[in-house]
């Protein structure tokens, strides 16, 4: 329990740290609970500072700077309208189980973030989630979890380079027990800790693609010199 606090803790301070950087983009992390009965899919929509105004633009339509109960149902809807989940290459319908708003002061600081939890009761042997919602805006995270005790094996795992998009080949031990719902649905420090993980993973990967860049623009400009 202490390695998973601190874990928590740390992994909170990338989250936190990694959000008050991202000003300009609308973080968009989703976390894919696979189990015998079914298939859970959690989006966390986390906006930056400088995207509060542009979410507004969305999800305030009758524009007295608040967020209503009615809004909130409307941009739920919208983006389980905007998300496609795939099981054996049939389309595999998302119910919300649930969602949460955070407030506007907390969006404002680029801390707030919107919780959806969408289920389908479908499962198979491959899926195919695809986010398409407010790409022109988005950063993505997605990554494929589930519960120890369900035995669940995955046998590919490929993703898009903009993570919008994740192809899960996946089948179930023999001796696994079957539960009604992925671990990682429940409250506790679990999320903080996957998103942080996620997010360092995609940093690894911004920094290499920069430094890549650095060097490839470096080596032209001594080309260019030496012509």
């Amino acid at each position: 329990m202490r390695r998973m606090g601190v874990s928590a803790l740390l992994a909170l301070s990338l989250v936190r740290g990694a959000a008050a950087h991202r000003l300009d983009e609308y973080l968009q992390a989703t976390l894919i609970g696979v189990t015998r009965d079914g298939i859970d899919v959690e989006i966390h929509l986390t906006p930056g500072v400088r995207m509060l105004p542009v979410l507004m633009a969305v999800i305030d339509q009758d524009r007295d700077g608040r967020i209503s109960s009615e809004e909130e149902r409307t941009y739920v809807g919208r983006v389980a309208r905007e998300v496609e989940l795939r099981v054996d290459g049939v389309p595999a319908p998302l119910w919300l189980i649930e969602s949460n708003f955070p407030t506007l002061e907390a969006m404002r600081e680029g801390l707030g973030t919107i919780g959806i939890k969408l289920r389908t009761v479908r499962s198979g042997h491959e899926l195919r989630f695809e986010n398409r919602h407010l790409p022109q805006v988005s950063a993505y995270l997605v990554n494929c979890l589930a519960a120890p005790l369900d035995g669940l094996v995955v046998r590919r795992q490929e993703r898009d380079e903009a993570q919008r998009s994740i192809e899960i080949e996946y089948s179930f031990g023999a001796g696994a027990v079957p539960g009604p719902r992925a671990a990682w649905i429940a409250q506790g420090p679990f999320w903080p800790a996957a998103i942080g993980i996620l997010l360092v993973a995609r940093l690894a990967v911004l920094i290499y693609r920069t430094k890549h860049d650095k060097r490839a623009s470096k080596s032209s400009r001594v080309e260019s010199l030496r012509a």
